[in-house]
């Protein structure tokens, strides 16, 4: 059982690297031709992945500033070092957590459904139409998707920054006794420029891993509902864990 599993992950793997090929080669043709870029598409993307995901991202990060500030706060009273709690929403929530929560909620959300968009057209042959009428379909299907995701998640993790930092503000005003100017100016002064930027930074890398998962996973669906299923359960699990495996790198 180890060894087929571990020659599934191989296999998976390869599968990656030769799509992440495939995805380059034609994002190289449409840079000679970039007439052939869809921007329609991309738009109508961008907005199912950036716009409609705004208000659960920003819930999420702001309720885990509530946790993370409270929890600090508990531990920091009996030093009597509460003002610090500042310093550790503002670096955890933007250099780690609204990274990695935006990311995974992306994940769960956004590659999943193109999974299974694509591979529902895989099922119909719809795919094989597109190839038919002698278009691509990685730059009809998957490069309006990587596009879009790679565009909308840095804008989501700032969402995720504003939200993170207003939760533990909330906490630090009303349980530690913080004031707001005060609790803002132990922010403006803990987080520097270069944590917002690596915060942020990570986010195109997130989003191109989570949007080549998503669109290879769908891509590889056989024709049965049986397989969609398993590769959108599949597609989820991958991200999240690149996603964390990135982080820790």
């Amino acid at each position: 059982r180890v060894g087929a599993a571990v020659l599934d992950v191989v296999r998976m793997l390869k599968m990656h690297v030769d799509f992440i090929g495939v995805v380059t080669l034609e994002l190289l043709s449409l840079v000679r031709r970039p007439g052939r870029f869809r921007p329609k598409e991309t738009v109508s993307q961008f907005e199912a992945v950036c716009i409609d995901a705004v208000p659960i991202v920003a819930l999420v990060n702001f309720l885990i500033g509530v946790v993370i500030a409270y929890v600090l706060g508990v531990q920091a009273q009996r030093y009597g070092a509460t003002l610090f709690v500042a310093d550790g929403i503002a670096l955890g929530i933007c250099r780690e957590l609204s990274p990695i929560l935006s990311s995974v909620l992306v994940a769960g959300r956004s590659g999943a459904a193109f999974t299974a968009q694509i591979g529902t057209m895989k099922v119909e042959d719809e795919i094989d139409a597109i190839s038919t009428l002698g278009l691509s379909p990685i730059q009809v299907l998957v490069i309006p998707r990587l596009v879009a995701l790679v565009v909308a998640l840095p804008l989501l993790v700032f969402v995720g920054d504003v939200a993170g930092i207003a939760g533990g503000l909330l906490v630090g005003t009303w349980q530690l006794d913080i004031a707001p100017q005060v609790f803002m100016d132990r922010v403006h002064a803990a987080l520097e420029l270069r944590h917002f930027v690596i915060g942020v930074g990570k986010a195109p890398v997130f989003a191109a891993v989570v949007a080549v998962i998503a669109c290879g996973m769908g891509l590889k669906v056989s024709r049965d509902a049986r397989s969609l299923g398993q590769n959108t359960t599949s597609t989820v699990v991958q991200c999240i864990v690149w996603v964390i495996i990135l982080d820790a790198v």
